[in-house]
């Protein structure tokens, strides 16, 4: 049976969650939405009994939709002709 661990996530403002998963991955995906920064803090303990403190990028798990891409360019370009007229 997998065991269950217990993940503590914080931020720079000390914003703290505890989340209960199987692995970083599923703990990060479930509470990166309540947090707006792109860096967050994470510690837990692994199978084997270390304590592991370490920061992940948010967002994870996410696809980059090609739209929201396009939608930038389109954007940065029309800034960019107004800045010249």
């Amino acid at each position: 049976m997998s065991k269950m661990r217990i993940f503590k996530f914080w931020n720079e403002n000390g914003d703290e969650k505890e989340k209960e998963a199987m692995s970083l991955k599923k703990a990060v995906m479930s509470v990166q939405g309540d947090y707006k920064d792109k860096v967050i803090g994470v510690e837990y303990t692994t199978k084997k009994g270390k304590q592991i403190s370490t920061s992940v990028n948010i967002p994870m798990g996410r696809k980059i939709r090609q739209s929201i891409i396009l939608e930038k360019k389109r954007l940065a370009k029309k800034a960019a002709m107004e800045a010249r007229r």
